[in-house]
């Protein structure tokens, strides 16, 4: 828990690349309007919560089964998160599905907040590669001689947190520079290169410490 800072660099580096919620809160951000918009992220942000718990019921009672097979997990953890890295680096270039419906009165009018929070709490609930992430990432950063449940709820609200602060700025990014999409998505590529750079970096020194560490069990 000493290394917070180290948790909260990898957990923006992996919120901030682009992907299905991404996608989602800058389409809502080029369609709706700021308040509705926000609904969306935040039903995203619970939704990682919910997988944040459900991941941690599994942490526990690996921390509770065996302390050796806890750190065993730590270095699988510690080189899937440099296997992200990696991905995200040496990723090919797509062409990202950003479309607005601003020309759908109808749909704008039928989609509300309430409906907006729904199909953000889907997106990222039934999304199964935050559980690996989940089951990666914490146990990197959580003394298993400290009680649990203090640690996990750091880890989980913050890691929420960032989801509602980066997800709230690509929203109004996206809605002030909608003129400009092709440009924007240029910013998009290059933050998944630099997320992945950092990814490799901060994985390599998670790698190294998990292993002095399972070697002098």
């Amino acid at each position: 828990m000493n290394n917070i800072v180290i948790y909260i660099l990898i957990a923006s580096a992996t919120i901030a690349s682009p992907g299905p919620g991404v996608i989602l809160s800058i389409t809502n951000s080029l369609t709706y309007d700021r308040k509705r918009t926000t609904y969306g992220i935040l039903g995203l942000s619970l939704g990682m919560l919910a997988v944040a718990i459900v991941s941690a019921t599994s942490i526990g009672l690996l921390i509770a089964t065996s302390k050796k097979a806890f750190l065993t997990v730590q270095i699988i953890g510690a080189i899937y998160i440099l296997y992200m890295g990696a991905k995200m680096l040496l990723g090919k270039r797509n062409s990202l599905k950003i479309t607005s419906t601003t020309d759908n009165v109808e749909t704008i009018k039928t989609y509300n907040g309430w409906n907006l929070f729904k199909q953000g709490l889907f997106t990222s609930s039934s999304n199964p590669k935050p559980i690996l992430f989940f089951m990666a990432v914490f146990p990197q950063f959580i003394d298993s001689n400290q009680a649990y449940l203090p640690q996990f709820l750091l880890l989980a609200l913050t890691f929420c947190l960032l989801v509602i602060i980066i997800h709230s700025c690509y929203a109004e990014l996206f809605s002030v520079a909608s003129k400009y999409l092709w440009k924007a998505q240029d910013k998009l590529y290059l933050i998944t290169k630099t997320g992945g750079v950092v990814l490799i970096i901060l994985a390599l020194i998670l790698v190294i410490n998990a292993g002095k560490t399972l070697l002098g069990v």
